[in-house]
């Protein structure tokens, strides 16, 4: 609910499906191919690519169709588990799989709809033993009045249920929420009995955004 997708396309965020795959995966393989440097595409600005791929299969397409035709990287962040798919592909360490996690408490109040705690960290644990290059994205941390405790338990949970190989290769994102009394607003119409995330004394304007200071 604190989400891009809410708070961008208003309270009827849908999953957004585009059907010029074909074009927009040649340009990244074309601008990819030119670059001196290896470059490193977001591809999951838009929707959730993991829980559209159940539907649409279109991730598991542009592995197959990047990794032997361009050189660099796709990444992309998820909330879902469902990455059986991927597993078996022949990825050549060329996706970067980003795991976004919260606490138990903050996924059931806040992230509805969503893959629990456990599954996200049994999935790391599979995409670590399947070689490829995962990430721990923390975000948002949500400034909840018990926000430490919680924090620190979610720490000590993947300490202890993530795998030595996944331990190893893992890097870490932290990103704080960022919030306004607009998107309080779309969020109170589309979710009306949700728990209050906006609070005045914690937040301030800078430009378009609100964030904690």
């Amino acid at each position: 609910m604190y989400c891009y997708l809410v708070c961008n396309y208003n309270k009827c965020a849908y999953l957004r499906l585009f059907v010029n795959r074909e074009e927009m995966l040649e340009k990244i393989i074309k601008t990819a191919n030119k670059s001196e440097k290896e470059l490193t595409f977001e591809i999951g600005s838009n929707s959730d690519l993991i829980l559209e791929n159940s539907i649409t299969q279109n991730l598991k397409w542009t592995i197959e169709n990047f990794v032997p035709n361009a050189k660099g990287y796709l990444t992309f962040p998820t909330k879902f588990n469902m990455i059986d798919e991927l597993l078996p592909l022949n990825h050549q360490k060329k996706i970067i799989i980003r795991m976004s996690v919260n606490p138990d408490e903050i996924i059931r109040k806040v992230e509805f709809g969503t893959s629990s705690l456990e599954k996200r960290i049994h999935a790391v644990n599979q995409l670590a033993q399947a070689d490829y290059k995962i990430g721990i994205l923390i975000a948002p941390i949500v400034l909840v009045d018990n926000w430490k405790i919680l924090y620190e338990e979610l720490i000590k949970k993947m300490r202890e249920e993530l795998s030595e190989k996944a331990k190893k290769e893992i890097f870490f994102e932290f990103i704080f929420m960022t919030y306004s009394y607009i998107h309080r607003m779309i969020n109170h119409d589309a979710f009306p009995s949700a728990m209050e995330l906006y609070n005045p004394e914690k937040m301030t304007g800078r430009g378009r955004r609100e964030i904690y200071v």
